[in-house]
């Protein structure tokens, strides 16, 4: 692994950790460490987050590339390569992160950026990191992985 990508690994390691501990001990404020966008249905499941509208990028080649470039940068640290919750931190995380083959399959496209842009318990929020593009890239990309 190049230096560059191990330091990002380990700062966003860092702070799914430090996120885990503050939603544990109650410290996320009023999200009560349930993370935006949902409140928590049957099965301890939290419900699908608002939708950020229609996804205004076609999915081409580029668009997908651009995704999974993004992705693999900011999401398989948690989410794993095949989207599946097994990333190097997932088992570090209470609740883990959830498998996107399945789960974000229930949701629409807006819904998938919605929960990217806001983050939920221990995943961060990625509005001020990643431009509108950049999240309807990664949104593509997560389809693709529910294709696969």
């Amino acid at each position: 692994m190049k230096p560059q990508r191990r330091t990002a690994v380990w700062i966003v390691l860092g702070v799914v950790i430090a996120g885990t501990a503050l939603a544990a001990d109650g410290g996320m404020g009023s999200r009560g460490g349930q993370g935006s966008g949902g409140m928590m249905g049957p099965g301890g499941m939290m419900g699908p987050p608002p939708s950020a509208g229609e996804n205004p990028l076609k999915p081409g080649d580029a668009v997908i590339a651009e995704g999974k470039r993004l992705y693999d940068a900011n999401c398989v640290v948690c989410h794993g390569p095949q989207g599946r919750g097994d990333g190097p931190a997932a088992s570090a995380l209470k609740p883990p992160p959830p498998d996107l083959r399945t789960n974000a399959s229930k949701w629409n496209d807006g819904q998938i950026a919605a929960q990217i842009q806001s983050g939920r318990g221990a995943m961060p929020a990625y509005k001020t990191t990643l431009d509108a593009k950049a999240i309807w890239s990664i949104v593509h990309y997560v389809r693709r992985l529910q294709r696969s």
